[in-house]
């Protein structure tokens, strides 16, 4: 488009300069006339380029939400499972649409209820999608995983939700005071929300948190800002709050130092005694690691 602009732009220029030596207009109709075009080139810039090129990237993000309205519902009974009886993935395989290999392939593993499970690889290596079959937000494309027996494509997605609380890489930070994003998915039963916030290793101090737990966490509502490390936190913290059966993990602590990170999961493991748990991280604990962990901790 700005070609075919550019040279329309310079035959006009042209048929003026022409029409100008050949004294068929005079000069100030050729800079009346120049001044036209000059002003009519932007008009046409902004139209093109603004109006119609936002149209264009807008297509695609229209065509994404029409796709996903046509997509069907997941269908399934509404039924109680039980995460005590352990969970079971069985030659589990997912591939991503559009993608040429599969994320998984032919994955069987065997939790235990009550048991804490590590799953830890380089990045890439589909430990995110094996979370989220197991938590019910992807279904295998091929293969089975069976939570209390129950396969996760015959039980309602509510009723696997239901009793899953789950600390992705990618989390919201709501406009909200400290307290409220804690206990946003259960307002009704926020009592324990500060105890959370204790599980989580968030300091409560007034350098930190002016308010306490009420503390604003948005500059735009006279509140503050939290680094990436305390959002992290704030994210866990919701995690601990909320009401579950199996709890994940899913490297949650990338803006936390490594001893740091150690603290979180030791802790994470303390009180996750007695329920399922997962944590995926692609850190390995090696020597070095092991040797600054032991100076700190004296």
């Amino acid at each position: 488009m700005k070609i075919i602009t550019l040279l329309g732009y310079g035959g006009v220029l042209i048929i003026l300069f022409d029409a100008l030596f050949k004294k068929d207009i005079t000069i100030g109709a050729f800079t009346a006339a120049f001044i036209s075009l000059d002003s009519f080139v932007g008009i046409m810039k902004e139209l093109v380029y603004g109006s119609v090129g936002q149209l264009a990237r807008n297509a695609g993000t229209v065509d994404n939400f029409i796709s996903f309205m046509d997509m069907p519902e997941r269908n399934g009974r509404d039924v109680q499972l039980d995460f005590s009886s352990g969970i079971e993935v069985i030659n589990a395989s997912f591939k991503y649409p559009g993608a040429e290999k599969p994320a998984l392939d032919n994955v069987s593993l065997k939790i235990a209820g009550g048991e804490t499970l590590a799953v830890v690889g380089e990045n890439g290596a589909g430990k995110t999608t094996l979370v989220r079959l197991i938590s019910g937000l992807y279904l295998p494309t091929e293969g089975t995983v069976k939570i209390g027996g129950m396969s996760t494509k015959e039980a309602a997605a509510g009723s696997i939700f239901r009793g899953v609380s789950a600390v992705f890489q990618k989390y919201q930070k709501f406009k909200m005071t400290l307290h409220d994003n804690v206990s946003i998915n259960d307002t009704e039963s926020s009592d324990e929300a500060d105890a959370a916030i204790q599980k989580a290793g968030l300091s409560l101090e007034k350098d930190n948190f002016p308010d306490g737990t009420e503390t604003m966490l948005s500059r735009e509502f006279n509140g503050i800002d939290l680094s990436g490390g305390q959002w992290q936190r704030v994210a866990i913290a919701r995690g601990f709050y909320r009401v579950h059966d199996l709890i994940i993990l899913d490297e949650p602590t990338a803006a936390i130092d490594r001893i740091e990170e150690t603290r979180v999961f030791e802790k994470f493991a303390e009180i996750s005694k007695g329920k399922t748990s997962i944590i995926v991280t692609h850190f390995r604990l090696g020597k070095d690691f092991r040797q600054d962990y032991c100076n700190e901790r004296g």
